[in-house]
């Protein structure tokens, strides 16, 4: 219905490639294998607006001594944007249990903790980000994406771990069946740039005006130590990147 001959269908989205030009993984999955692709560039100044750091001395997310480290190098960045933060969790028992380890610290600081999950409804967890000066903000899944608070409230996207699905979820079990049926590669076809992907939504919460500024740091050390983590890194905006070793 939408490729049909003399239809012209404009399809849009800050989030459409996955680090090649020609939005192949997209137009794939949409049958648009015929259409003409084209990537434009940001209208924001990374260079100027975002800095990054990859944590590259925290332990594998599968390690034993993950937890305990990711609590420190939270604790370690909201303290240098005075919390104004938000904290981005692929599960929420990781986030549960961090936050609860974090309690201490936070009523210390003096930092203000939301937490998704704990009874308030997303649109009222936003709103008392944005108001409540010094906030931190514990989120799952719908904190990675249609979220938006420009400004100085966020001046901080701490990303937990790489946004991976879990594979044993019926209908992306299905999907990877499908494409090891049809001799293709479940991982390099689907995983990885769904996961690249979301992660380009979660770090798009950060810069939303051409005034922001303000800090990525990624807790996940896979990004520069597993072959795959070159694809993530390209896919992301270019900004100043500072290696934490």
């Amino acid at each position: 219905m939408l490729f049909r001959d003399n239809c012209c269908c404009v399809m849009t989205s800050a989030t459409l490639a996955v680090g090649r030009p020609d939005l192949a993984y997209f137009r794939k999955r949409i049958g648009a294998m015929d259409v003409e692709p084209l990537q434009l560039g940001s209208p924001f100044d990374f260079q100027r607006q975002m800095k990054m750091f990859v944590v590259q001395k925290i332990p594998d997310p599968r390690d034993a001594g993950y937890q305990e480290a990711l609590e420190h190098w939270i604790a370690h960045f909201v303290q240098k944007t005075d919390g104004r933060a938000f904290v981005l969790f692929t599960s929420y028992r990781d986030l549960q249990h961090v936050a609860g380890a974090m309690e201490k610290f936070f009523v210390a600081n003096e930092m203000n903790l939301l937490v998704q999950g704990a009874g308030a409804p997303r649109s009222k967890l936003l709103e008392q980000f944005k108001s409540t000066p010094r906030s931190v903000l514990f989120g799952t899944d719908s904190f990675w994406g249609g979220v938006d608070v420009p400004g100085e409230a966020l001046s901080s996207v701490i990303i937990t771990r790489l946004p991976f699905a879990v594979p044993d979820h019926p209908l992306i079990e299905a999907k990877l069946e499908l494409i090891e049926e049809r001799g293709g590669d479940p991982f390099t076809e689907y995983s990885l740039p769904e996961a690249i992907l979301k992660l380009r939504q979660g770090v798009g919460r950060l810069i939303r005006t051409k005034t922001d500024h303000g800090i990525i740091v990624i807790l996940d050390n896979r990004i520069v130590t597993k072959p795959y983590g070159r694809a993530f890194m390209q896919a992301l905006p270019k900004c100043p990147l500072e290696i934490v070793t």
